[in-house]
């Protein structure tokens, strides 16, 4: 991300621009490296601490004492770094003169008598398929109806880096899944929640994807593994099982065993081994039962061509409380 910005600079600017992460930065507070990444940037001889927007961008009065305040500590201009920013944004950072470089190549750098190109206003992003983080978070807020985060409390609750979770919480934003206000102890966090049951499910479900990334078969069960696909279905309906195990298993907890893969189809065939689904995420991260969620469920098998199928499926969803006919 910060190669580009470099490569930019030096094609458009400074042939001798240099960006690296910045020396002692622990001698910074520890809650402005909460907020901020720090690199030295070099540019026409000029010498200049570069802060990358880590997670929410503090609004514009808050980033003007931040960097008041490193400016004090490093004795170096400050310019702030964004991948995207709105033309509001944009407005506000002019009008208090505070340097900023986007990653599309918009500059203002009133120190060195840079001015940034014009850019126009921000769209936002059509979503089709979700990504693993965006699916994931869909499914946090399925089962978890009246949930109220912030990015920093999301990250922590589902295991992700905070630029990770503020990406996926900006997808479902995208997507009108999620609403979000300003609150939170400062006043200034950005807090999101789900809209109301059925709407969450009935628009999210455009977007879902199948968890399922691989099918190998096995003899022997794994550990940490749940009923999935047909067979789980089987068992929250009338539906007729596979006729073999079927179950899912995340790939962290695939890797971490091993595993002997049946490669002979024959053999396949005549023995009926376990069919092993390998997720793109732990299958045990939504469900407490031996079979995986219902959600995932339906996403792996909603694409079967099978009537039977797909009335089993209608039948296991009518038991939820977020879906309607």
């Amino acid at each position: 991300m910060l190669m580009t910005i470099e490569a930019y600079l030096k094609e458009n600017i400074d042939d001798h621009v240099t960006i690296k992460s910045l020396k002692d930065k622990n001698k910074l507070p520890v809650f402005l490296r909460n907020i901020y990444g720090f690199f030295e940037m070099k540019i026409l001889d000029t010498h200049c601490i570069l802060l990358e927007i880590l997670d929410e961008a503090p609004g514009v009065d808050v980033i003007e004492k931040h960097i008041n305040r490193i400016e004090e500590l490093t004795n170096k201009k400050i310019v702030l770094y964004y991948k995207e920013i709105t033309r509001y944004r944009r407005k506000s950072l002019i009008e208090k003169r505070i340097p900023f470089i986007i990653e599309n190549g918009q500059i203002f750098l009133p120190f060195l008598g840079l001015a940034l190109k014009k850019v126009p206003q921000y769209v936002e992003k059509e979503l089709n398929i979700f990504s693993k983080s965006a699916q994931l978070s869909f499914l946090y807020f399925l089962y978890n109806k009246d949930a109220v985060v912030n990015t920093t409390e999301f990250a922590r609750i589902m295991s992700f880096t905070k630029m990770t979770a503020s990406r996926a919480l900006n997808d479902l934003y995208d997507a009108k899944l999620v609403t979000c206000e300003i609150g939170g102890k400062t006043g200034r966090s950005k807090e999101y929640e789900r809209i109301p049951d059925p709407e969450y499910f009935e628009r999210g479900r455009a977007h879902i994807k199948t968890p399922v990334k691989r099918v190998v078969y096995v003899q022997k069960l794994p550990e940490d593994t749940l009923i999935a696909g047909l067979d789980a279905l089987a068992e929250l309906s009338i539906i007729n099982p596979p006729g073999h195990p079927i179950r899912a298993i995340g790939p962290d907890q695939f890797n971490k065993q091993s595993i002997e893969i049946i490669r002979n189809k024959d053999l396949i065939k005549d023995t009926k081994p376990v069919e092993l689904q390998i997720w793109d995420y732990n299958p045990k991260q939504f469900s407490d039962k031996q079979h995986v969620d219902i959600l995932s469920l339906y996403a792996s098998l909603r694409e079967e061509k099978d009537d039977r199928i797909e009335q089993a499926l209608q039948e296991i969803l009518r038991g939820e409380p977020w879906y309607t006919d």
